[in-house]
């Protein structure tokens, strides 16, 4: 039975996404700046393919967007700001107890 086009270009865009997120894996691995900056081209590549798809996808009909409450954005937006200002505090130190080595300098 042949797939008619919708069910072709889901399966487009599913394999699409599939292989960008494992370059995204693989770019949070590699062990070199050069590598890494070619998988980072072949990774803006490959979102370019899937958005080209979706593009495709939803000028036809076949892929409905539904635009989400601005709260929702808000709340969205605000947890990333209080994520990302979280991950650039220095850590805490902790007191390091001292040693018997330390001790005995006193």
């Amino acid at each position: 039975m042949p797939y008619d086009d919708k069910t072709m270009m889901t399966d487009m865009l599913s394999t699409q996404k599939f292989i960008a997120s494992n370059y995204n894996n693989y770019a949070g691995e590699i062990s070199t700046k050069q590598a890494k900056n070619k998988l980072m081209k072949i990774l803006s590549e490959e979102h370019d393919i899937q958005f080209k798809i979706f593009e495709n996808m939803q000028s036809k009909g076949w892929y409905e967007v539904t635009a989400a409450p601005q709260a929702k954005v808000d709340r969205a937006v605000q947890t990333h700001i209080s994520s990302a200002t979280n991950l650039k505090k220095p850590a805490e130190k902790t007191p390091k107890k001292p040693t018997k080595a330390t001790k005995k300098t006193k």
